[in-house]
């Protein structure tokens, strides 16, 4: 069968869309990887009082280091705050914050941070002990720590999971729609050929090689051109949210489809076109050859 405006039609329903699913997969991706590394990133801040003896502080600072939940703890005099505090304000500060009266008022903190393995709930609880073991301490003034965001990322996250999945599924069903109508229209739009086919002696499975044939032609080289739009649309993506100049973090943490995720995608996708391209196709060639017969 020679080239038609219509095979080329049907190339870029099936490559567009299975570029939105592919896109749309790895945004979810990204979100869910950002959002758990910013909720991992979580800390709790202890606030030391401005009488709280060295001896205090350091027998504080071994204790949650002896802590099995803690992963590290370190502490911050009222020095190296006010330089950094300065050092953020840059010219602006004219070096007030370096007086003595000015750093006499910034608090010294400890930074706590616990195990990255643990979920939001089992990070909410371990911090929820850790604040009330630390209020009875005589050198703690206040402890901090976002637990408003630790329930709120939970409830993100499943609505993300939940969301997710139904775009996919919903972006699947629209796909299975669009493919269905095009192989329809490509079969009636080769009605005379499948005639003279028949005249040949052609058996329906023989016709159904046909015309699948090119369907999955169609769907390989759709993938191929999907996965790599996608990989230059991203990877333009990262370069300029690097420079503009955002958190290092968030770029970092920004990352392309594994080869594994890759591989799973690219059979789904592919199977689930094909079945449903075979269906398709099996019941428009029948119901041709039953209007000839008829």
């Amino acid at each position: 069968m020679k080239p038609t405006t219509l095979k080329i039609s049907i190339f870029v329903v099936i490559t567009l869309s299975i570029f939105s699913m592919l896109a749309g997969y790895l945004i979810y991706k990204n979100l869910v990887n950002t959002l758990g590394v910013w909720n991992k990133a979580n800390k709790m801040i202890v606030y030391l009082k401005v009488d709280a003896s060295a001896e205090d502080k350091s027998a504080l600072l071994q204790k949650l280091k002896g802590d099995s939940r803690v992963t590290d703890a370190t502490e911050t005099d009222r020095n190296k705050a006010g330089l950094d505090f300065q050092k953020s304000l840059k010219e602006y500060s004219s070096g007030l914050v370096t007086t003595d009266e000015l750093v006499d008022l910034i608090p010294e903190t400890i930074e706590v941070e616990v195990d990255r393995s643990l979920d939001s709930e089992a990070r909410a609880a371990v911090f929820a002990d850790l604040e009330s073991t630390l209020r009875d301490n005589s050198a703690v003034d206040e402890v901090s720590y976002s637990a408003t965001w630790l329930k709120k990322f939970e409830g993100l996250h499943k609505f993300v999971r939940s969301s997710g999945l139904f775009v996919f599924l919903l972006l699947l069903l629209l796909l299975s729609y669009l493919v269905a109508l095009m192989i329809r229209a490509y079969i009636d739009d080769s009605k005379q050929e499948i005639e003279i086919y028949n005249m040949l002696g052609a058996t329906r499975w023989s016709l159904y090689r046909l015309f699948l044939g090119n369907i999955v032609f169609f769907i390989g080289a759709s993938l191929l051109v999907s996965f790599a739009s996608l990989f230059t649309m991203f990877s333009y993506f990262k370069s300029h949210v690097g420079q503009a100049g955002l958190s290092q973090m968030l770029v970092d943490n920004l990352v392309f489809l594994s080869v594994a995720e890759i591989g799973l995608l690219a059979f789904s996708v592919f199977t689930f076109i094909y079945l449903n391209s075979f269906f398709t196709v099996t019941a428009s060639i029948n119901r041709l050859n039953q209007i000839s017969n008829d």
